[in-house]
């Protein structure tokens, strides 16, 4: 009986840690969507499972061959520090791009990760 509340309390220990654990800052959806295939862009749209530091976190677009293209000061949209963008300083020509991402969350924990999306001819 005691094995048993003792196994039922590391577990319950083990559930919580694991929830705390998806408590950072995860991206939800994007603009460009990840893997889309879009006509143009003119920002890059970061949508978040919580609120992000603006002056922490950072957002990064490159070519298929790892090239730069330049962005405007990524921001917090007005009211929702849970959505972060970066506006695109001059349209895309077709080709396939990378978004690199990496945030910090108000709670101060850091999350980062990258996705492709295409711009058609």
């Amino acid at each position: 009986m005691r094995e048993t509340i003792q196994r039922t309390v590391v577990a319950f220990a083990f559930a919580l840690a694991a929830t705390a654990a998806y408590a950072h800052a995860q991206l939800v959806n994007a603009t460009p969507a990840v893997g889309a295939t879009v006509a143009s862009a003119s920002e890059i749209r970061l949508k978040f499972s919580e609120g992000v530091e603006p002056r922490f976190s950072h957002i990064t677009l490159t070519t298929a061959d790892g090239a730069a293209i330049t962005l405007g000061a990524a921001t917090v949209a007005a009211g929702d520090a849970t959505i972060f963008v970066a506006p695109i300083a001059k349209p895309l020509p077709p080709g396939v791009y990378t978004v690199h991402w990496s945030a910090v969350s108000t709670d101060t924990h850091h999350t980062q990760g990258d996705f492709s999306f295409t711009v058609k001819p």
